[in-house]
């Protein structure tokens, strides 16, 4: 007998790295990867052409059984005043109908750290409990929270196994403060540590502290008190030499985590709140951080962090290079 699989996969959390790897384990199933390029396209949710979404989601697979769409940051829907209004029904109704050749991913970035904030999240996403009373069969959800203090340092070193490698407990509570406990960061500071010991040993704490010293993300720190201060050709600076330092996506990766970082402070100090309630980070970072945020205001931090999802996004269907639009982006940022 027939099983049909689940046209739409909700995944929700905040760990960008294990996203990633999930998006990648599906692209593997369409088969051969000449013809899966064309059978994968990604949306934002900032913006949405609803229409062309479901046109795109209608379309018969090439050289494959399904197609994989992606909506980024569903999240944005809800905060469209038309929302309710009409758009709401229209979008329901079109995941009812999605036709078993088509997999639709929806990513909804939450913060799902503590047992409330996940129940809160459960009871107000709309995604959530359309997704829950048609799960597993016409829908899949898949929690994604990024691992915090004993249990990140517990996915390092199991991370580090799984690379063919170990790491020694000391070096990797030293990496995890370095890279403030972000999975895709410590994915590639651990290749860069077990290529430098061949995987012969396990890494050690001074190998930390001479592959991985905090310069990278010092640079992404001065760059944005660059931005703050309007100061264009210092947050440039700043930029090139991260550039230099780094691939192009991994310091993406690192300036859009720290605008991440700085939205949610700045949301707590509107709230009237510390942000070390909200920051599940080194105290040395949160009181940095903290400072920042006091050069933006939260609407400012909005505009920039919906720019960096469209930098994204042009960068992974290649109508852009990372290093041509953050250049722009410096520079309209700072002007």
């Amino acid at each position: 007998m027939h099983q049909s699989k689940p046209t739409v996969y909700l995944i929700y959390g905040d760990d960008e790295f294990t996203i990633a790897r999930i998006i990648h384990q599906l692209r593997e199933k369409l088969g051969d990867s000449t013809t899966a390029d064309l059978n994968i396209q990604r949306f934002s949710a900032v913006g949405l052409d609803v229409g062309a979404l479901e046109e795109v989601c209608s379309a018969i697979p090439f050289l494959s059984l399904r197609r994989l769409i992606i909506l980024e940051h569903v999240e944005h829907l809800t905060r469209d005043k038309t929302w309710v209004d009409s758009r709401s029904e229209r979008f329901f109704n079109f995941l009812e109908n999605i036709h078993e050749t088509t997999a639709l991913v929806l990513i909804e970035h939450v913060d799902i750290q503590s047992n409330k904030k996940l129940e809160g999240y459960k009871t107000r996403s709309p995604f959530y409990q359309w997704a829950e009373s048609r799960h597993p069969h016409r829908a899949y959800l898949i929690p994604c929270s990024t691992p915090k203090g004993g249990a990140f340092l517990h996915w390092l070193m199991e991370h580090c196994r799984d690379l063919g490698g170990e790491i020694e407990p000391t070096a990797a509570h030293m990496l995890a403060e370095f890279v403030s406990e972000d999975p895709l960061l410590a994915d590639q500071e651990i290749k860069k540590l077990l290529d430098y010991v061949d995987l012969g040993r396990p890494i050690s704490k001074d190998d930390v502290e001479r592959l991985t010293p905090f310069h990278g993300q010092s640079n992404v720190f001065a760059m944005v008190d660059a931005i703050g201060l309007r100061q264009g050709q210092e947050a440039l600076r700043h930029l090139h030499i991260l550039l230099e330092d780094s691939d192009s996506g991994y310091a993406f990766a690192m300036i859009v985590r720290q605008f991440r970082l700085l939205l949610q402070a700045r949301e707590a100090l509107d709230d009237g709140k510390n942000p070390d309630q909200v920051l599940y980070l080194p105290r040395f970072v949160v009181e940095k951080i903290r400072s920042q945020a006091r050069n933006f205001t939260l609407k400012d931090l909005e505009l920039i962090y919906h720019r960096l999802l469209a930098i994204d996004l042009a960068s992974k269907t290649s109508q852009a290079s990372y290093e041509v639009e953050l250049d722009r982006f410096i520079a309209e940022l700072s002007a």
